[in-house]
C-alpha cells in the first residue's frame, strides 16, 4: 500500500513539474522562383516513439507561412518543421491526392522557449522547394 502510494505521488511530482514549451517558425516557399501557395506546413515536437503536432497551417498564394505551437513535457522538447508540397513533381504524380513531397528542417533549441506563446520565431527565410523535391510521404492527407 506504502508502495502504491510513493507511486503515485512521484507520477503527480512529474506531471505537474512538466513545463510548457512553445516553437514558432516564419519563412517563404518557392517553386522555380515563383510564390508557393497552399502548402502544408507542420511544427512537431520530436519524440521517441511518436511524433506531437504542435502546429500546422498552409502557405499563403505569396509563398509566406507563419505559425507557432506549444506542448506540456517534462524536460523541455525538440521540433521540427515539416513542409508537404508538389513542387517538381511530375504530372502523372500530381494526380494523386494523397502524394507529397515531405522535406524536414530541425528547429534549433534557441527557438524553443517556455510558455504558450512564442516571442521569437525561427525565420527559415526563404526555402526554394525544387530543391527538396524528394522523400514522397503518401500517408499524411493535405488537410
Amino acid at each position: 500500500m506504502l508502495r502504491s502510494a510513493c507511486v503515485l505521488l512521484l507520477g503527480l511530482v512529474a506531471v505537474t513539474s512538466a513545463g510548457e514549451y512553445s516553437v514558432g517558425v516564419e519563412g517563404v516557399l518557392m517553386c522555380n522562383g515563383q510564390p508557393y501557395g497552399d502548402a502544408k506546413v507542420r511544427i512537431y515536437e520530436v519524440d521517441t516513439l511518436h511524433d506531437d503536432k504542435l502546429a500546422q497551417t498552409f502557405s499563403s498564394s505569396d509563398g509566406h507561412f507563419r505559425l507557432g505551437g506549444h506542448q506540456s513535457e517534462l524536460g523541455g522538447i525538440s521540433a521540427k518543421l515539416n513542409i508537404y508540397h508538389k513542387c517538381e513533381m511530375p504530372a502523372w504524380k500530381r494526380i494523386l491526392p494523397i502524394c507529397y513531397y515531405k522535406t524536414t528542417f530541425p528547429i534549433p533549441k534557441r527557438y524553443i522557449q517556455s510558455g504558450n506563446t512564442p516571442n521569437e520565431f525561427y525565420n527559415v527565410q526563404t526555402i526554394e522547394l525544387s530543391m527538396h523535391a524528394t522523400g514522397y510521404d503518401c500517408i499524411n492527407l493535405l488537410r
